[in-house]
């Protein structure tokens, strides 16, 4: 069972690193309708959905260090530090390892997919995007947070950055579609925006603590006289409208 107050501290400690390192007092505002796009490296934007990726990321080691060691491979001898641990893992990798292949092979190009489209989404090409892909996948998870619990991963060093650039690639060129579809994927803007969280969460999420994508909210009274049995009665009601 997942112990929020036991991490708390532990997700707390990535949300502010995130902001910290990757927040600016200045809001960049950026819109995604195609006719808008400017196709020019948008460095800030990078930075800004890269500190949103440690804050999900962080979460995400959190949550998978709950799961058991059977599910994750992760080790948890309490009588090592972390720190200890970390320092043995890096020393021992990489490794061949034994993980469900849900996690090695469906998980970590998904992962990589995610990791890629934050660099094309900020206009770098299909090679710096996998470079991006490479560094962050190999230095922040693999010999980074992963190498907390888990020796460093022969497959992960390959799949992630090679497999998920391909799998991210084929995200750009739907994410095209549908924003050249006037926001729909089979005819249905649910299904759209849908398929735009899934396959660029760390994008919609840094648009939220920072704010890029204009929201506004409202809260109205509604008054209205209606006939009922004869009689004319007062209606009276409120109107909640929240963009998410």
């Amino acid at each position: 069972m997942f112990n929020l107050k036991k991490y708390i501290l532990f997700i707390t400690f990535f949300i502010l690193i995130g902001n910290i390192l990757f927040g600016e007092e200045e809001k960049t505002s950026y819109n995604l309708e195609v006719e808008n796009i400017i196709f020019e490296k948008n460095f800030d934007k990078l930075k800004k959905d890269t500190g949103s990726l440690f804050i999900l990321t962080g979460a995400t080691a959190a949550i998978l260090y709950t799961l058991s060691e059977s599910t994750t491979g992760w080790d948890k001898d309490s009588e090592t530090s972390i720190f200890e641990k970390w320092e043995n893992n890096v020393k021992s990798g990489p490794v061949w390892d034994q993980d469900n292949p849900i996690y090695n092979y469906a998980g970590h190009m998904y992962a990589g997919g995610a990791y890629y489209i934050l660099a094309r989404n900020a206009n770098y090409s299909t090679l710096e995007s996998f470079w991006y892909t490479f560094v962050i996948s190999t230095f922040f998870w693999e010999y980074g947070i992963e190498a907390f619990a888990e020796t460093p991963s022969m497959q992960d060093i390959v799949i992630t950055p090679v497999f998920g650039s391909m799998v991210g690639e084929g995200f750009y060129v739907l994410q095209n579609y549908i924003l050249d579809n006037n926001g729909m994927l089979f005819n249905s803007k649910f299904w759209g925006s849908a398929t735009m969280m899934f396959i660029d969460p760390m994008g919609h999420l840094s648009s939220y603590i920072y704010d890029d994508y204009e929201r506004t909210s409202h809260v109205g009274v509604i008054v209205n006289a209606v006939e009922y049995e004869g009689e004319t009665k007062l209606l009276l009601g409120i109107n909640f409208i929240f963009p998410f």
